[in-house]
């Protein structure tokens, strides 16, 4: 953070956007793969926000947003660090909220549901070499348990609601979960 500092001056927005997860039954799951995803998924948001917040609170402005998940605000099978994290960033994102609601700063969370990430991308080109599916019927069939959409939810999405949370329309929303999920929190 005094590297960005030193560097771009003033930090006006930060964004917390980091991520491990680990697939596991909790029974099987390794206790440095838990710390690990403490450390990056929730520790990491802490650590910026606690030494972003003083110059921010000097000069009476600030926007933080942090990108949890769709799983923070509900839960699945056999990622319990991922779900877990997520949940406890969006309890984060409201004690920051209520800490700064008197000055003008917000903090909120946005829970995205699946985009196409290298990550998912992955997991996409294995769902199609497994069950020999094209593209197109790959995807359909990968989000048909997820998001009624049936289509990803594009980078550029998410990050327009970014702009928006850190704009001057975003001014008063802070402490606020926003799903951008094509209806999966929903159904």
């Amino acid at each position: 953070m005094e590297t960005a500092q030193r560097t771009f001056g003033a930090i006006d927005i930060l964004i917390n956007n980091v991520v491990v997860r680990h697939f596991s039954p909790i029974e099987d799951f390794k206790v440095e793969d838990w710390d690990r995803a403490l450390a990056v998924n929730l520790s990491s948001a802490f650590h910026t926000t606690r030494l972003v917040l003083p110059d921010m609170r000097r000069r009476n402005f600030g926007r933080i947003v942090n990108i949890a998940s769709i799983f923070g605000l509900r839960g699945t099978v056999n990622r319990v660090d991922y779900v877990t994290t997520k949940t406890a960033l969006i309890g984060f994102t409201r004690a920051v909220a209520l800490e700064t609601a008197s000055q003008n700063i917000t903090c909120n969370a946005i829970c995205p549901g699946s985009s196409p990430t290298p990550a998912i991308e992955q997991r996409l080109a294995e769902f199609m070499a497994k069950e020999g599916l094209p593209r197109e019927e790959a995807e359909r069939a990968f989000m048909a348990s997820r998001q009624p959409s049936g289509r990803f939810v594009q980078a550029d999405r998410v990050a327009g609601l970014a702009v928006f949370l850190c704009g001057p329309d975003g001014a008063d929303t802070t402490g606020s979960a926003i799903s951008i999920d094509g209806g999966w929190n929903a159904s």
